[in-house]
């Protein structure tokens, strides 16, 4: 009987017998190797079923583990968008920082210029201000001024109160010395009027009163010849009564005018009165001379004035016209009104 020798091989996969022809010899010794093979064999197995048990139990360490990893892999994927969404977050702040930071470039540029400008208005405010305290200072001085001034005003307004009183008291001295004057004038021109009644009918007289003067106009035929000077003795009466009069009113200016008309001076007498002006001043005064000689009249109450042909009553177209021109006005005035009155023809002159 042909014998075969039985070989077991482990392999990696698992274990594998080969059977092949032996003879005895090569029997026994293959009986020692298989018993070997068989001891072999059982420690393989046992260590196959210790390698699988802690492949079971690695498998089962695997698959906690993969357990676990699902477990942290899903936390990951929550944290990886946990962290998507931060970083969507950060970018948005990013977003917001940068849109913020060129807000506040601008709103930073906004408050330079603007601090800019108040600095300017600060700078022009402090320009003011010392301006106004220069015009305060200059006020305070025109007020002091003014203080004093009106102090001197005061002091003045005082003493001129004191004038005004003696000047009321003086004016109404004046008022009442002025009714006086009037009374008197109103008196003389009464006396003078009815002193030249005759004269005033047969219309050689006339007598005017205007406010402080009195006008008392004689055509000459009552004192001169044609072309003479002297007094006729007819003419005596009558300034003897009008000297009468006026020598009672001492305080007016006697002023006598001689008026003559546009006949140039004839040949017989132009050698002693080349012109009208001469043989004016001479009628004038002469009869100036008499009132102080004749009737006491004080002369230095008495001006001369000779007008010659230049201040006729009436225009020189007639003979009657001539007539009632040459004449000798007599004007009584009050002292201050002819010296207003003397002022005024020299600046007309």
């Amino acid at each position: 009987m042909k014998k075969y020798l039985l070989f077991l091989m482990v392999c990696a996969g698992g274990v594998a017998l080969f059977v092949s022809p032996l003879d005895a010899a090569g029997c026994k010794k293959a009986k020692l190797e298989n018993a070997e093979l068989r001891d072999e064999l059982e420690a393989t197995r046992s260590m196959n079923a210790d390698l699988e048990a802690q492949l079971r139990e690695q498998m089962r360490g695997l698959a906690d583990r993969n357990q676990e990893m699902v477990i942290l892999q899903n936390q990951i994927d929550m944290k990886n968008s946990e962290l998507q969404s931060l970083y969507d977050e950060i970018e948005v702040l990013e977003m917001n920082v940068y849109e913020l930071g060129e807000s506040l470039k601008a709103r930073g540029d906004a408050l330079s210029a603007q601090m800019a400008q108040l600095l300017d208005k600060k700078q022009d405010l402090e320009n003011q201000i010392v301006a106004l305290k220069a015009d305060i200072d200059a006020a305070s001085r025109r007020n002091e001024r003014l203080t004093q001034l009106v102090n001197d005003y005061q002091t003045r307004i005082g003493a001129l109160s004191e004038q005004t009183d003696i000047l009321k008291a003086e004016s109404d001295a004046l008022r009442a010395a002025e009714e006086a004057d009037k009374k008197r004038m109103k008196t003389t021109y009464d006396q003078l009027l009815k002193s030249l009644e005759m004269e005033i009918g047969q219309q050689t007289v006339e007598i005017q009163q205007y406010k402080d003067s009195l006008t008392i106009n004689i055509m000459d035929k009552i004192f001169f010849d044609s072309g003479k000077a002297e007094i006729k003795p007819s003419g005596y009466d009558v300034l003897r009564r009008v000297g009468a009069i006026l020598k009672e009113v001492p305080d007016k200016v006697i002023r006598i005018e001689g008026h003559t008309d546009d006949v140039p001076i004839g040949q017989k007498i132009i050698e002693k009165y080349p012109t009208n002006w001469e043989l004016g001043a001479a009628r004038a005064a002469n009869v100036a001379e008499f009132l102080r000689k004749d009737v006491g009249i004080d002369p230095k109450r008495m001006t001369v004035v000779s007008y010659s042909m230049y201040r006729p009553l009436v225009p020189h177209t007639t003979e009657a016209n001539r007539a009632r021109n040459r004449r000798i006005e007599i004007v009584v005035l009050d002292k201050l009104y002819y010296q207003m009155v003397e002022v005024k023809e020299g600046m007309e002159k």
